[in-house]
């Protein structure tokens, strides 16, 4: 997908949102019809696609030239933050690497490469969604460690991770009342640690 939804009260609110949200004026957009009046007006909005086609371009020839080959899935995050999915038939593992090491350092690369083309894109870089899924698989682990801290009233802790996984899976973890998470260590081995929330009297959780 290569475009966004932004809502607003009216179509310009609708597009002064767009704005902050892409971080810059330079984009497409065209209404979505509204189901119903009383809904808020909604644009459709795109940035210009000569940077997805140089996107293509340049990630086309890095892979020929590592003779692999591959089809590309844009996903736009938002503030000229894209996700770059790359699906191939037998180059998955190579890409990825051990632990997703040469993943990592091809994504290093790529941005590099863009920033020395001026092509006005951070790239969030993935193979056969293999982030996607470690990430749910580490919020899976998680989310087991908060129900066994729950039932034995002890506290837990998660395995050094990125801080962008670190922050989503802490906030994840907070929306539950029953436990405080908080982080501990330093550098590289910061983690998580997961905790029981005390009990006031009465059987409230204290806040």
């Amino acid at each position: 997908m290569e475009y966004i939804d932004v809502e607003g009260t009216t179509q310009e609110e609708a597009l002064r949102r767009a704005r902050d949200k892409l971080g810059t004026d330079d984009f497409r957009w065209e209404p979505v019809a509204r189901p119903h009046p009383s809904l808020p007006a909604r644009i459709r909005v795109w940035l210009e696609p000569k940077e997805v086609k140089e996107a293509r371009e340049v990630l086309g020839t890095l892979l020929r030239l590592m003779g692999a080959k591959g089809e590309l899935e844009f996903t736009f995050l938002g503030r000229r933050r894209w996700r770059i999915n790359i699906n191939t038939r037998s180059w998955d593992s190579v890409l990825i690497g051990k632990g997703g090491e040469t993943l990592e350092a091809l994504q290093h690369i790529v941005n590099l490469i863009f920033r020395r083309k001026k092509i006005r894109m951070d790239v969030e870089l993935d193979v056969a969604d293999y982030k996607e899924r470690q990430l749910m698989l580490t919020l899976n682990k998680a989310l087991a460690v908060a129900v066994r801290v729950k039932e034995t009233g002890k506290e837990m802790t998660l395995d050094p991770m990125p801080p962008d996984k670190r922050r989503l899976v802490r906030d994840i973890l907070r929306r539950d009342p029953e436990i405080r998470v908080y982080t501990a260590g330093r550098g590289p081995d910061i983690y998580l640690v997961v905790a029981p929330r005390k009990k006031e009297k009465g059987g409230e959780v204290a806040g």
